[in-house]
């Protein structure tokens, strides 16, 4: 595998960022484009440290001669901890724990509260590994952050696939909104004919 030809897929370039979210998006999409393309182990961190630029860049100048002093070489494990410690601090990720922890849907439709609560559950330390071992806390913890109006509708069915979950209260926040704009139409028509005519 040469560069030249990993380059083609475009990975994406990293020049540092605090923002916990695109370290975590760019380091990620480059473990895909790196496994897409079949790139050998002793290859990886080669390849991913060629798309560090401006302060990235240096920041890894540094990091690689300390990994280096043993004269081996820098294992994607390896990489992966260095990059995280340096970008994704321990005090960012009980940050997004938290935050996932108070999430409510509040004003948000069903929509932006599922990405929110996607975004942010990625980085919850907890519930790393199998799916199964964690999906029905991931259930309860979304269901507890739903609108009353949608939880009363979703809520008894005790659903604890979180796929079937979502599509089930997409579903409930359309009949209310239905139901809503029935009741705004009713009263309207209730106020038409009960108002007195002025002659």
């Amino acid at each position: 595998m040469t560069l030249a030809t990993f380059l083609k897929v475009n990975p994406p370039m990293f020049k540092g960022t605090t923002n916990p979210t695109e370290v975590d998006t760019w380091f990620r999409a480059m473990e895909q484009a790196l496994q897409a393309q079949l790139v050998p182990e002793e290859q990886c961190v080669e390849f991913a440290t060629y798309l560090l630029t401006g302060e990235a860049l240096h920041w890894w100048q540094g990091a690689q001669r300390l990994l280096q002093q043993g004269g081996d070489p820098i294992t994607w494990d390896a990489f992966q901890v260095e990059f995280y410690k340096k970008y994704f601090s321990n005090s960012a990720r009980t940050a997004k724990e938290l935050e996932l922890l108070q999430l409510k849907q509040g004003a948000m439709s069903v929509s932006e509260y599922i990405d929110k609560f996607e975004e942010l559950f990625r980085f919850f330390h907890m519930c790393q590994g199998a799916l199964g071992d964690f999906e029905e806390w991931k259930c309860i913890k979304y269901e507890g952050g739903l609108r009353s109006d949608i939880l009363s509708l979703v809520g008894p069915m005790e659903i604890r696939t979180f796929s079937e979950l979502v599509n089930k209260s997409i579903i409930a926040e359309e009949c209310v909104k239905k139901v809503t704009v029935e009741k705004g139409s009713h009263r309207e028509r209730m106020h038409t004919t009960l108002s007195p005519r002025t002659e």
